[in-house]
């Protein structure tokens, strides 16, 4: 396998890390951590859109893992099962046979997703998916926004890391699926009460920004900060500042889909 992947110019070591870490993947927060670190070293992307269900029925469930706050009604024609892109998309991947897919967005560019890719500003597009003899486990994942046009080794790239992708995204739903009893029922669980200072800084803490220059943008001291960013790995029972961000988008998430569902009754 070495001799192969040097052939192919593939960090064996890196890609047996990124391997390896998708197997401590169990909580959505870990899945956005996995796929904005060690991911991204093969597979560069802006925001990863996911489906895991019964493809052939129309009955599935998709997420998107993005660093950027997504608006609900952009969410939703990204995620919509009967005709937001991951539908389209899921189509294409089925009429090519299921082989990694690459969608071309230009004015001339036919299949289903392509006008909903340029409707929405998308740019260059992998996907990819994993088809299970038991449907309702398939899974379907679509990297957006590439830095550059995919190609070959990105296909090949996919191809390798789809197991660990499938497998990660299968004990997510897993997981979640073995605690939403309550929410099934209609029952919402208490969520962590942030202030609305400790989601803005949070928020530049995803940007990137040190406390101090967080502190010149909200025009607080360094030290506030600080105790803002302690006070929100306590709330949120995380251990730091990169789990606390991909905490909070999974809580985003979550309020985002608990308001979908209350603006439909």
């Amino acid at each position: 396998m070495k001799d192969s992947l040097a052939q192919e110019h593939i960090d064996a070591s890196q890609l047996l890390f990124t391997m390896e870490t998708s197997i401590r993947v169990v909580k959505r927060f870990q899945f956005f951590l996995w796929a904005q670190g060690s991911l991204q070293t093969f597979l560069p992307h802006e925001s990863l859109l996911c489906a895991s269900g019964d493809f052939e029925r129309g009955d599935f469930r998709a997420s998107v893992f993005s660093r950027a706050v997504l608006e609900p009604d952009a969410e939703a024609r990204l995620t919509e099962p009967r005709d937001g892109l991951i539908a389209r998309l899921i189509d294409d991947w089925n009429t090519g046979a299921r082989e990694p897919l690459i969608p071309m967005v230009g004015p001339r560019s036919r299949g289903g997703s392509a006008a909903l890719l340029r409707s929405l500003g998308i740019g260059h597009v992998l996907a990819h998916g994993c088809r299970e003899a038991r449907g309702e486990q398939s899974t379907f994942f679509a990297l957006l926004d590439l830095p550059g046009a995919p190609g070959v080794r990105d296909a090949r790239h996919i191809e390798l890391l789809m197991p660990n992708l499938h497998l990660a995204l299968l004990r997510v739903t897993e997981f979640e699926r073995a605690g939403s009893g309550e929410r099934s029922s209609g029952y919402v669980p208490p969520q962590p009460g942030l202030s609305d200072r400790e989601r803005q800084v949070l928020d530049w803490v995803r940007e990137g920004k040190t406390n101090h220059e967080i502190g010149q943008i909200l025009g607080i001291s360094p030290f506030t900060v600080k105790n803002h960013i302690q006070k929100t790995l306590r709330k949120l029972d995380v251990t730091n500042r990169a789990q606390a961000v991909a905490r909070l988008a999974t809580l985003r998430m979550r309020e985002t889909g608990t308001e979908r569902r209350g603006g439909g009754e």
